[in-house]
């Protein structure tokens, strides 16, 4: 493997387990809580911007 398929391959990795821990963390902290309800309660702005 070249270098910088290794490096590619251990971003991914991390980033992976960022995701994970985030979900993870999420899951804890509203454990009734579905997707589309927390989508529902938090608006985001940024996905309605006007271009």
């Amino acid at each position: 493997m070249s270098q910088s398929m290794i490096g590619f391959v251990v971003g991914l990795v991390v980033l992976s387990v960022l995701v994970f821990a985030l979900a993870r963390r999420y899951r804890v902290e509203h454990p009734g809580e579905g997707m589309i309800q927390w989508m529902d309660s938090h608006h985001m702005r940024w996905m309605h911007r006007k271009h």
